[in-house]
């Protein structure tokens, strides 16, 4: 009885058809490699919106102690 169930899966397929990528084009992994590989950005060449908020002192010493004193 389990035979006819795990024949059922096997022959089933997928409903979802994506117009672009995938695992099964031979282009998409190239396309990937590409982007992958330019310049990153440093953190001092962001615009001041995207910039790290600073720690102040008080909460430093809560990160470095692990958390808040019991």
């Amino acid at each position: 009885m389990v035979r006819p169930t795990l024949v059922a899966l096997a022959k089933r397929v997928p409903l979802i058809h994506f117009r672009k990528g995938g695992a099964g084009v031979p282009g998409a992994q190239t396309a990937n490699q590409k982007l992958a590989g330019g310049p990153a950005i440093e953190d001092y060449e962001l615009p001041a919106r995207f910039a790290r908020k600073p720690i102040d002192p008080e909460e430093a010493a809560y990160i470095n102690n692990g958390g808040i004193p019991n």
